[in-house]
């Protein structure tokens, strides 16, 4: 189980989620990938969350070059509300 969880955690995308919805799911998945056992490592964590958002908030967001996983959902959940 733990194993096919760490595989949809590498392949959650947002979709048709809302930013709130998307990270949630991300947070939950990401307990189960085995690159993370020693610790969370934000910013590739960041880089991820930052690659599976819709294009949009992507080309806001990555500019902006957020490292910490919570300011970063903050700063998209912002963006989201904006549009």
């Amino acid at each position: 189980a733990r194993e096919r969880y760490g595989e949809e955690f590498l392949k959650l995308t947002q979709g048709g989620l809302n930013v709130e919805v998307y990270a949630k799911k991300f947070e939950s998945l990401s307990r189960f990938f085995c690159f993370f056992r020693d610790g969370i490592d934000e910013t590739y964590m960041c880089r991820r969350f930052q690659g599976g958002l819709k294009y949009e908030l992507q080309d806001a967001v990555v500019p902006l070059g957020i490292r910490q996983f919570q300011v970063l959902v903050e700063k998209c959940q912002e963006i989201e509300d904006m549009r």
